[in-house]
């Protein structure tokens, strides 16, 4: 999942390059290579979201129960869930776990690929909640008391539109004011400064020209100019962005992780090319961490989990952790200012031996 970003003016102008890792300051990761946890619990099937508040953790995939919540310290099992179906989305707004994927139900109610769980009464879904999109939910972000989300469908909440919908956090119903439509998924999404981040593998959006990347003005609702180009000539699909420091960055299915300034020009930052899909993406304190199914990313091996310098593009050489089973890689990352939390497909991490934590790991 995502972490609220800070927004820096920066001078746009600056053409595309791909950056090696000779010349550059090293990013400085904050943690160590060897995973810490969690303590106690390991899932049986593949984490593909995860989202820190404060001192508890959700995680959630495709292993029984859908949703886990654990101690962000250890990663201890608090509870877990009744999710009939993989999920694929998480967000947290005050009580409310709000979830997405490609499940249809909830303690065995109906719930189409979109439901609320209470936290404070250990994730039972809220049975008056009844929101639906027509196809798979790939990820949620929440502003104020709306929940924006995105996925794979072409209808939500009994509406035609493509990739996009809006509701109300408390109660599910519809946000009719906002109609913004893609031609094809939506896969990842962020907000920061106002401004709805959306990344797919779209070419238009509201029958306009967009190249994966696009953003909304949350207070209108309206699609905004800002159209950059594509990371790399073959970056057709966007899997995750992020935003921070004035820059966003996506991973993409064409081998690259790309980074676009969120001035008006939208001009390339800069590209960083690795050889498998960058599909999930965290920052923290300047570190901009990757996690996918690549092997090697900045002219470094690195195994489905990298850390850049998020202004440079610079690999971190020193920050190495190992995984078993590559393909198909990291899918869930949450970073704060205590730990790196990784999910996805892998079967263990750490050195071997020993092996253990599979599917999920925390990094301190």
């Amino acid at each position: 999942m995502k972490t609220t970003s800070r927004v820096a003016a920066v001078t746009a102008g600056l053409g595309l390059s791909i950056v090696a890792t000779v010349g550059f300051a090293a990013a400085a990761s904050a943690y160590s290579s060897t995973p810490s946890g969690p303590t106690g619990w390991a899932p049986d099937a593949a984490v593909h979201a995860v989202v820190t508040s404060g001192g508890v953790t959700f995680v959630g995939g495709a292993f029984t129960g859908g949703v886990a919540e654990i101690d962000s310290a250890t990663g201890a099992l608090i509870t877990t869930a009744n999710v009939g179906g993989d999920v694929r989305a998480l967000a947290v707004s005050g009580s409310h776990l709000l979830i997405g994927g490609s499940f249809s139900t909830v303690d065995g109610a109906t719930h189409k690929k979109l439901a609320s769980l209470s936290i404070a009464t250990g994730l039972p879904a809220e049975p008056h909640w009844k929101a639906a999109a027509g196809g798979t939910v790939r990820d949620i972000v929440v502003n104020g008391n709306t929940e924006y989300f995105g996925g794979a469908f072409t209808h939500q909440n009994g509406q035609p539109q493509g990739g996009l919908g809006a509701v109300t956090v408390d109660t599910g119903k519809l946000v009719s004011s906002f109609t913004v439509s893609t031609d094809n998924a939506v896969f990842g999404l962020t907000a920061s400064a106002g401004r709805l981040f959306v990344a797919g593998n779209f070419t238009h959006v509201n029958g306009l020209v967009r190249n994966s990347l696009a953003s909304v003005a949350m207070a209108t609702n309206a699609l905004e100019p800002w159209a950059p180009a594509r990371a790399c000539s073959i970056c057709n699909q966007y899997w995750d962005v992020v935003v921070d420091n004035g820059t966003a960055f996506v991973g993409t299915s064409g081998n690259h992780l790309g980074a676009f300034y969120i001035s008006a020009a939208g001009s390339p930052f800069h590209a960083v090319a690795a050889n498998g899909d960058v599909q999930a993406l965290a920052v923290s304190g300047g570190v901009l961490y990757a996690g996918g199914h690549f092997g090697t990313i900045g002219n470094q091996t690195h195994a489905i989990l990298a850390a850049l310098n998020e202004r440079t593009g610079a690999v971190d050489a020193s920050f190495t952790p190992r995984f078993t089973t590559h393909y198909p890689g990291i899918w869930g990352l949450s970073a704060t200012s205590a730990k790196l939390y990784v999910g996805g497909a892998f079967t263990a991490a750490g050195p071997t031996p020993p092996k253990r934590y599979p599917y999920f790991a925390m990094f301190n």
